[in-house]
């Protein structure tokens, strides 16, 4: 397995093939990975705080990792199937929070596999939320992370 730091030079070079991993893959109901990475422009990449990661086994993507302004508006990774129960996920949130430096997620309360990844890759639960769904998310940091850094408001 090989992970790749998608940047400003190789976007063009993976931009196709992620776009059609992340539509293949991403069953979410709004599509949030998909969405973001299909309206992602070049320069977008080079923000701080965004990181796009891809897995690749013997030249396909087998898994992506989308983190957008640190993760406070975006962070997920999507794992194709087959591979499932692997570290693949875990390799890409600890490498993205190295290149980062500091990373949040927001998990669901009763994910409990979502959680145990987030636990095993360093991150720590530090605050919860209730969303206007009803659903209670749980915030997870991991790197240099701070609790004021996720607003007073989404807390």
């Amino acid at each position: 397995m090989k992970i790749i730091t998608i940047n400003y030079h190789n976007w063009e070079k993976y931009r196709r093939p992620l776009i059609r991993f992340t539509k293949r893959y991403d069953k979410a109901p709004k599509q949030p990975i998909h969405s973001y990475v299909f309206h992602l422009k070049k320069h977008h990449i080079e923000e701080a705080g965004n990181s796009i990661k891809i897995a690749l086994w013997e030249g396909k993507i087998i898994a992506c990792s989308v983190v957008v302004n640190f993760g406070t508006k975006l962070s997920a990774v999507l794992l194709a199937p087959k591979y499932k129960h692997t570290h693949i996920q875990r390799s890409l949130i600890e490498s993205s929070m190295q290149d980062l430096g500091v990373m949040y997620k927001k998990i669901k309360y009763n994910d409990e596999a979502g959680i145990k990844m987030a636990l095993q890759s360093g991150l720590v639960c530090f605050t919860y939320i209730h969303e206007s769904d009803g659903q209670v998310y749980l915030w997870f940091g991991g790197g240099h992370w701070h609790s004021d850094d996720i607003s007073e408001k989404e807390a």
